[in-house]
This record gives structure tokens, sequence and C-alpha cells, in this order.
């Protein structure tokens, strides 16, 4: 199905956000993107709109509008709903072997590339572990909800993800959740990727201090 030009809109202020082009708190000014994109104001406004309902995009009392504010206490909130729905995810994903071997092959290929050196390739891979983890749930509700905050996760993480030495220590982490889920050691892979999460909260913290 052809995306409509809202729909377009809608992505292309998303990536801005993943990629850095703008950040959280930025202001959001109609009339520039409008420009930006060479788009009209209504196609721009349904995007924007749809963007407010996820929360992407906040409305101000005085009717300004702005990429949503992140704090600490924000942050401490979208980390425990992931600690609490993953933990629930990982039910239902040691059920599905295939699954769990496809994140495993994702996970040898980007110690490949980390090991070669190829760290933009490896940065890349590394951000398609969370979509593997939760495509090998059949949680739809929870992977919806999932999905959401690891969108914000993802924009937040780009800073802290420039240093090699972190996109190590998150793959060893990764690496030792899946072999435990691989193995059987369903318990001991919800307690690894607790401690993982407790760890990238805190990475993600100092980002925006």
């Amino acid at each position: 199905m052809r995306k409509s030009s809202s729909d377009n809109i809608y992505e292309t202020i998303k990536n801005d956000l993943l990629v850095g082009n703008i950040d959280f708190g930025d202001k959001v000014v109609e009339i520039d993107y409008a420009n930006k994109l060479n788009v009209s104001r209504t196609p721009l406004r349904e995007a924007i709109k749809k963007l407010e309902i996820e929360d992407i995009i906040e409305r101000l009392p005085n009717g300004r509008l702005r990429i949503m504010e992140i704090t600490q206490q924000k942050i401490d909130e979208i980390f425990e709903i992931r600690i609490c729905l993953e933990g629930i995810l990982f039910d239902s994903i040691a059920k599905n072997k295939s699954g769990i071997d496809r994140i495993y092959q994702n996970l040898i290929l980007t110690k490949y590339l980390i090991d070669t050196e190829n760290w933009e390739e490896a940065r890349r891979l590394f951000l398609e572990y969370n979509s593997l983890v939760y495509s090998a749930s059949s949680l739809e509700y929870a992977v919806k909800i999932l999905r959401h905050y690891d969108f914000i996760i993802s924009a937040l993480k780009r800073k802290s993800l420039k240093s090699e030495n972190r996109v190590l220590k998150a793959y060893n982490e990764h690496f030792e959740i899946i072999s435990l889920l691989r193995d059987g050691e369903l318990e001991k892979a919800k307690e690894a990727n607790r401690l993982h999460l407790l760890n990238a909260k805190e990475v993600v913290k100092k980002t925006i201090k």
C-alpha cells in the first residue's frame, strides 16, 4: 500500500530524532518543517497529530509544539516498564527456537563486525537486536508497547553508542542473555536481561545530565 504524505512526514520526523537531526525538547515550528520537507501544512498537521498521540510531540499551554522532554524520572519509568514486559515476553520467546536462533545469528555477525572494527555496521546490527527479540514473541500488545519505548530509548542511546567500549559491553550482555535462552535457562536469562536493562538505564541517564 502506498504511503500517504502525512505518513512520510511522520516517519521523517521520527527518523530525524533517531539520527540526531533534532533532539528531545527541541521546538517544532510548522512553517519550518513545511519548508524543509516542501509539503503543505495539512499533511504536516496530520503527522504532528499522530506524533502527539504517541507523546513524541508535546503541545505546550501556549499552543507551541516541541519534541517530548526527557527527564530522569521518565527514563526510570520507561525502563521499569521494559523490565516488567520483557520478563513476560521471554516466556513466549523461550518457546520459539527458530526465533532465538535468528537473534543468535545476528549476534554472531555483530561480533564479526566488532572484531573486524566495522563499527558503523556493528552499531546498525546492534540496534536491530530488540526488534528481533520482539519479533520472536507471540505477544501482540506487549510488543506494541515495547516498540514505542524502544524507539525513544534508541534515540537516546545514539550518544552512548559512539563509544566502542559501550557497544562491546552491551553486545556481551546480549550474547549472555540469548545463550541462556538457547540453553533453556529461562529464569537466568530473565535475570541477565534485568541486569542488562538496569545497566542500560544508567548509561542513558548519563546522556541527559
